[in-house]
């Protein structure tokens, strides 16, 4: 039987190739040897990103309500203190979502969708919630 010349690449040439190197016979796996990591359930993966997804919409909001923002301060410290708390306003919503899922990814899935909610609620971009209603 004659070896075609691309079957070449498909053989790993035998004892005699000097690239042979024997490796140490370990035996079959058992199953108590594996160890799998857990895993995260569809239904959880989708409501993280149901949650991933508020907060980037809150995000998108606080910048909304910043630049819509017509306030001037004379003083500049009280100035530089207005513009910092406007971008931790912003910055927030992403610091919650990856703080809890950061820091709470120990606790139970309860625990973390409880945490997520309470961020709903607490970082919700009210300014730029109250204008869509006044106008």
């Amino acid at each position: 039987m004659t070896v075609h010349p691309d079957d070449e690449g498909l053989t790993w040439g035998g004892e005699s190739d000097p690239t042979h190197v024997d490796a140490l016979a370990a035996g079959p796996a058992k199953e108590d040897d594996i160890e799998e990591a857990p895993g995260i359930s569809s239904p959880l993966l989708v409501t993280y990103g149901v949650f991933g997804g508020v907060f980037l919409l809150f995000t998108v909001g606080w910048i909304i309500a910043v630049q819509r923002d017509t306030i001037s301060i004379a003083n500049p410290f009280f100035d530089v203190m207005y513009r910092l708390g406007q971008f931790l306003a912003i910055a927030s919503p992403a610091a919650w979502f990856v703080g809890v899922l950061y820091l709470a990814r120990r606790r139970r899935a309860g625990a973390r969708m409880l945490w997520l909610l309470l961020g709903v609620l607490i970082l919700a971009p009210w300014p730029f919630i109250l204008a869509l209603e006044l106008s």
